[in-house]
């Protein structure tokens, strides 16, 4: 980034306070901002002096689309602190630039990182051996750095694997097994809730029909309440307790030889002589006012009808 004063920097590195309006403007095209951020510069050109990795303070070459790719800078590159254009092909000399790091196990040992870089185009790599281009190998083949692997990435078994950003396809055992297991789970879930449910509607129906069982009785005794007030009031005037209660079959109970026309009856026993009774065959045609009768029969029943 360039200011007013042609002062130049490099974002973020003092801006972190600035809003986006307030940041200085970029070097303009063709121009770079160095290390020491003292000035905008001119892009050198090819052979010319660069600093470490500094790609971008190279010019770019006429043909910089067809270079450009993600290991160089509009198909420059700055090698061992000198721009070059990264368009050598298979069989011809390349320039090798090995920088090494050193990097941490989980453990805390340590171990060298090297990075490898070369002004071979897009799809070769350079030999360290030879100092020749190669083409870049394909997934699975032998390697023994990234810069070998087309996916630029050599694994721990010395075969070159899938790129980083590489999409992963499952395979379609996969998305099968994943679909029972989501129609599986439902169907679980859903006879859980049934289950519950069932469960719950018994308990329900249980105490309902408990209460519907109490309250049946409930209205049932308030029936025999009402109805025995009913026959107490319908009683005769004057009546004691000891008449309500008197029965036809008491110590002088009906006979074959009471006179039964002489005996009063109970005040809640009524009279009906609508039929005739007999104690003997001899005897029927004789008119009853009484309903009940110890021994007798109804003489206008058959002979099969069971005694009253």
């Amino acid at each position: 980034m360039a200011g007013a004063d042609e002062v130049c920097g490099k974002y973020p590195y003092g801006y972190n306070d600035y809003d986006f309006d307030q940041l200085p403007p970029l070097c303009p095209t063709g121009q770079f901002c160095p290390d020491e951020a003292d000035h905008c510069l001119n892009q050198v050109p090819v052979g010319g002096s660069c600093q470490k990795d500094r790609d971008n303070e190279c010019q770019p070459p006429p043909n910089w689309k067809q270079l450009n790719g993600y290991l160089n800078t509009n198909g420059s590159i700055c090698l061992d602190y000198i721009c070059y254009y990264s368009n050598v092909t298979v069989g011809q000399t390349c320039v090798n630039d090995n920088t090494a790091y050193t990097a941490y196990r989980d453990d805390g040992s340590a171990y060298a990182f090297i990075v490898s870089r070369d002004n071979c185009a897009n799809g070769h790599y350079c030999d360290a051996t030879d100092l020749l281009c190669h083409k870049s190998k394909v997934f699975g083949a032998t390697c023994s750095g990234n810069k070998e692997c087309l996916s630029y990435n050599c694994e721990d078994n010395g075969k070159c694997g899938k790129p980083a950003n590489d999409v992963i396809h499952p395979p379609a055992w996969q998305y099968v097994l994943i679909g029972l297991g989501i129609v599986i789970l439902i169907v679980a879930v859903m006879t859980g809730l049934w289950f519950m449910h069932r469960r719950w509607r018994n308990e329900k129906q249980v105490m309902l029909e408990q209460y519907y069982n109490e309250q049946i009785a409930y209205r049932q005794s308030i029936m025999s309440m009402s109805h025995a007030k009913q026959s107490l009031l319908s009683l005769p005037p004057n009546t004691t307790a000891g008449a309500a209660r008197a029965s036809l079959y008491g110590d002088t109970a009906w006979t074959s030889g009471t006179d039964y026309h002489s005996l009063p009856l109970p005040p809640n026993l009524r009279r009906d002589s609508s039929s005739r009774w007999s104690h003997d065959s001899d005897q029927v045609g004789q008119d009853s006012e009484v309903l009940l009768m110890q021994n007798g029969r109804y003489a206008d029943m058959p002979e099969a009808s069971k005694y009253r």
